[in-house]
């Protein structure tokens, strides 16, 4: 008899602490690209990394703004992201990217709902942010390392040209690089979405400068083309059309066949965001948390295009950099 009121007694404890249980917190994951961009699988990745740890609930929501670039899709994929957190409910947001900043995460400035933004390429202050109930992630590309990277492999490099899309991503990348001290003569920063004036620009910098930068490419698209070209597309035009050096500051890039780089990540970017929203869910105001920018870069090679131009990899380089085939 006392064998089983004590069964029955620590049966109603199990459910009494059950019920007291704090339920799985939820938290929406607004991105500004398409699931299958290489950078947004990163970032997903490191954010899912350190959240399902925690036992956190997730859910995604994608604005699609790389492939799809006009004002009116812009304005209703936001209303749309407006619905989602209103039907998900969410205890927390993470935003990653500027245009998701932008589209969402401002018109939620000094609410309750707490937003985490990542991978933004502008000032935080543009958007308004930090504010009582955003705090994030910054990101900042390595550009001094990526030319001091680039001049170690070809160290008669005496000036360049930086060539990028046209996008918010861009803008922000554009106003740093342009005041940035650098060893060598960056002559021009050239930026558009229509392809002819992009290939065109190429060609011509085949006899102006002795090597190009790439940023971003994702938004280029043929003249009156209403969505982007595939970015790959892009890219292996310009690899095939360009015979300097060339150089960038993301990590895909170089996996689909550029030079190098001291490249951003965005596992990191992610997977700081998802640290700052943990520390939120636990209690912590994101008006006592700063913003952060991860420090630390990734020096990548791609030998294939090294021999392509003909280029010998110093030995001291291949010491400290990670070399894709």
């Amino acid at each position: 008899m006392k064998k089983a009121c004590l069964i029955a007694s620590i049966i109603l404890l199990v459910v009494a602490i059950s019920g007291c249980a704090k339920p799985s917190e939820k938290v929406l994951l607004i991105f500004s690209y398409h699931p299958d961009y290489v950078w947004v699988i990163e970032e997903t990745r490191g954010a899912e990394g350190v959240l399902r740890d925690k036992g956190v609930q997730i859910e995604k929501f994608y604005l699609d703004t790389k492939r799809k670039t006009t004002p009116e899709w812009k304005k209703k994929v936001s209303e749309d992201a407006v619905r989602k957190i209103e039907q998900f409910k969410p205890d927390l947001v993470i935003v990653f990217d500027d245009n998701a900043c932008e589209l969402v995460a401002k018109k939620y400035i000094g609410k309750s709902l707490p937003f985490v933004f990542c991978g933004m390429n502008g000032e935080p202050q543009a958007y308004g942010f930090p504010a009582e109930n955003i705090i994030g992630v910054i990101e900042r590309e390595h550009l001094e390392q990526t030319i001091s990277l680039l001049t170690q492999l070809v160290p008669d490099i005496r000036k360049a040209a930086i060539v990028t899309d046209d996008s918010p991503t861009s803008q922000g990348f554009l106003s740093r690089a342009k005041s940035a001290t650098l060893p060598i003569e960056i002559c021009e920063f050239y930026s558009t979405n229509d392809f002819d004036a992009w290939k065109a620009k190429v060609k011509e910098l085949q006899l102006k400068v002795d090597a190009i930068g790439l940023f971003t490419y994702h938004t280029i698209r043929e003249k009156d083309g209403e969505e982007s070209l595939p970015p790959e597309d892009v890219l292996r035009w310009t690899l095939n059309n360009n015979r300097l050096p060339d150089f960038t500051f993301l990590d895909f890039a170089i996996s689909g066949g550029v030079l190098c780089g001291v490249t951003v990540s965005g596992y990191e970017q992610g997977k700081a965001a998802a640290d700052i929203a943990v520390r939120i869910l636990n209690g912590e105001k994101p008006a006592d948390i700063a913003v952060q920018c991860p420090k630390t870069g990734k020096t990548i090679i791609n030998e294939t295009r090294a021999k392509q131009l003909n280029i010998t990899i110093p030995a001291d380089v291949l010491k400290n950099a990670e070399v894709m085939p």
